[in-house]
């Protein structure tokens, strides 16, 4: 099978195609709809202004400031459980 000539990173599926079936479906979209309609979307939804890069990096120094980044679940211990009452 050939290489993709649109990524250059994925096979093909058979020998007589050019494309990966992603780039295939990215094809398409742009055939189906507008090219500048897909383009305004892509750059509003992947691409971040500074005003975006700094908020965000804002916010990364704020949970690792206040220790919110948490990489596993922490267990339940009895100071965290909820007591509930009996109202017998």
């Amino acid at each position: 099978m050939a290489i993709c000539s649109f990524c250059g990173e994925y096979p093909t599926n058979t020998y007589w195609d050019r494309y990966c079936p992603e780039c295939s479906m990215l094809r398409r979209m742009l055939i189906i709809h507008d090219s500048k309609t897909c383009l305004e979307i892509l750059k509003r939804v992947l691409i971040r202004n500074p005003t975006q890069i700094d908020y965000k990096v804002q916010i990364e120094l704020k949970k690792k400031l206040s220790n919110d980044i948490v990489d596993y679940d922490k267990p339940n211990t009895r100071s965290q459980k909820k007591v509930v009452e009996n109202s017998n």
